[in-house]
């Protein structure tokens, strides 16, 4: 990645009418243009600049008519159109959000989806409507970082404005982003698709082994498989800063050894959480890296990964704790502070240019890039079913060849937020896993309460964060039934074709199929739930998190005659019967109930 950088842009071109784009530029001269078309509406436009000199930001622009494009997604949020002067940009780099924006109308269909194979470099992209005409400006804007070292820089955009609902469209992009050789996606091992017990929510920084191990017997009961052990383990401060991170030393586990092997017991596997560019003021660490640092967060120290021997400590710290504990994968956090500050030059030591001659990269995200891949070819030629964790923001198609694991951002106890978080991931995750953020509850909710935080993430892993042996029984039973019902169905959950309905409103239907099976997550009283297929399903699951007990599904064919039965949040049958599925039906379902229909 250190010659010329190849970048694809995407923009997706609608059927419903067809017109030339014409491109324009900023703080360049016109590029050499060629395009090729991949499917009518879905063009390739190749650019080639000149940067040898290039000492500012290069900007591609173009408009197209805002015909029908009433919302727009990014990785991280959603929201109306904006106007062109207060419109909000998305950032991109290689640890930084996903560089893609999907513009798309009431009906979830797409109009226009653009995005960048230059996940690496600093991007900005945004677009809004120019009051005056009525049309929708488009803009990306290439950091001068990128061009360091080069002579030419080569970018594509495809502009598609196909009719296809906007969810087809980013598996599209995730699919090509896939297919670039610097991009590949890291292996996803079965057990990183499985529920897992995190002891963040739960335990926080007061970690204490037995009452964890105590845990992760009931978690394996109802179906966990991994545990991942978050900060605290490291140090016996717990103020929750990063004051004395960074040695990575078990201060408060001192046996982890015996630790994971008694997790290892119950046949479960162990994750260990890591702040990867952190060291804290009071770490060794910090005193042997002094003044190579990027910047310093609160009482922590960001390392600068363009200096070899920090990206060697780093490689080593990891690879030595798999092979002395007997890790089966790590929680990576925080590497989105892996970038270029403004502040920067307060922590450049007086030294700085003496110094800076032992860094072998300039390019900050670029140096990022060869630590995490080191990190990656390190842990998995070591142990090659290695699960990796990173979490939102840092979930773009560079991140899937570091890591396995996705997980939402984190919002406790925000149910419908793990729910948006999650499913923004999984738009463009492909293959990769998506994890929710951990769920937690207050035991005093009653049981239909507390389901709803799982059943909010059931299109993704969910990671659970209680302390379940504090929580009422009726609680235990309640998992007892949702997490095997996942597990069950995990194949259509994670791996079926997903349909997000109306980001607009938070995704108040969610729906999993394949051949054989669709399973819907219905999330609002107010929606009629379209069940379509090109022939009847054996199963049909209906997950009610609605808040409500009526539930009406729309069937857009005659399936003919099914068995329903109905159960409540425990798995109790509380209805059954046979129902011919055609046109709208009614079903009473219980809150944070199941409605299943099934061909004999």
């Amino acid at each position: 990645m250190k010659n010329i950088i190849t970048l694809i842009c995407i923009g997706l071109t609608l059927n419903t009418f067809s017109q030339e784009i014409n491109f324009r530029f900023k703080n360049t001269e016109n590029p050499q243009i060629s395009e090729r078309d991949i499917e009518p509406g879905y063009t390739v436009y190749s650019f080639t600049f000149d940067v040898e000199k290039q000492e500012e930001e290069i900007q591609i622009r173009w408009d197209l008519p805002a015909n029908d494009m009433q919302y727009l997604w990014t990785p991280g949020h959603q929201h109306g159109i904006q106007p062109l002067w207060g419109n909000r940009d998305i950032t991109s780099y290689a640890t930084m959000q996903a560089p893609v924006l999907s513009v798309f109308n009431n009906n979830n269909i797409n109009k226009m989806t653009f995005a960048l194979s230059d996940a690496l470099n600093e991007v900005r992209m945004t677009c809004g409507v120019i009051e005056e005409t009525a049309h929708m400006e488009n803009w990306v804007i290439v950091h001068p970082s990128a061009f360091e070292n080069l002579e030419q820089y080569k970018v594509e955009l495809i502009i598609d404005l196909r009719d296809v609902p906007y969810w087809n469209s980013l598996s599209d992009i995730s699919d090509w982003w896939a297919s670039i050789d610097d991009y590949k996606p890291m292996q996803v091992p079965d057990i990183a698709k499985m529920p897992m017990y995190s002891t963040w929510y739960s335990f926080h920084q007061q970690l204490d082994v037995a009452e964890v191990i105590s845990e992760c017997k009931l978690a394996k009961q109802i179906g966990c498989e991994a545990v991942i052990v978050d900060d605290g383990w490291q140090t016996l401060d717990n103020k929750r800063g990063y004051k004395y991170t960074g040695d990575w030393i078990p201060e408060r586990i001192p046996n982890m050894k015996a630790f994971v092997d008694s997790i290892h017991a119950i046949d479960m596997r162990f994750l260990l959480w890591y702040s990867v560019p952190f060291v804290g003021e009071a770490s060794e660490a910090s005193k042997q890296f002094k003044g190579k640092f990027l910047t310093k967060r609160g009482d922590a120290f960001v390392l600068d990964p363009r200096y070899p021997d920090v990206r060697e400590y780093i490689v080593n710290t990891y690879l030595t704790a798999l092979k002395q504990w007997g890790l089966d994968g790590f929680k990576f956090d925080f590497v989105d502070n892996f970038k270029v500050y403004p502040n920067h030059k307060q922590y450049q030591p007086e030294n700085f240019e003496e110094l800076s001659k032992q860094m072998d990269y300039q390019n900050v995200n670029v140096a990022t890039d060869k630590l995490l891949t080191d990190i990656t070819q390190t842990l998995t030629a070591e142990k090659s079913d290695i699960l990796i964790e990173f979490r939102q923001r840092y979930i773009g198609p560079l991140m899937r060849k570091y890591g396995n694991m996705f997980r939402a951002g984190d919002c406790p106890y925000g149910l419908w937020e793990n729910r948006l978080r999650t499913t923004n991931v999984k738009l463009i995750a492909g293959n990769t896993a998506t994890h929710s953020d951990m769920i937690m509850w207050h035991s005093e909710e009653s049981a239909e309460v507390a389901a709803l935080q799982l059943l909010n993430v059931m299109f993704s892993v969910p990671q659970i964060s209680v302390k379940m042996h504090l929580y009422p029984q009726e609680h235990f039973t309640m998992l007892n039934f949702w997490v095997p019902f996942w597990t069950e169905h995990q194949h259509v959950l994670l791996e079926g074709d997903f349909e997000a309905y109306y980001p607009n409103l938070n995704y108040p239907i969610l729906i999993g199929k394949n051949n054989d099976t669709i399973v819907v997550g219905i999330y609002s009283p107010s929606h009629l739930i379209p069940i379509n297929s090109e022939h009847a399903p054996k199963e049909i699951n209906i997950m009610n998190a609605s808040g409500q007990t009526k539930v009406v599904i729309d069937f857009i064919k005659d399936f003919g005659n099914y068995t329903y039965k109905v159960f409540d949040c425990f798995g109790n049958e509380q209805d059954n019967g046979i129902v011919k599925l055609d046109g709208v039906k009614l079903f009473k379902v219980p809150k944070a109930g199941l409605l299943r229909l099934s061909i004999d």
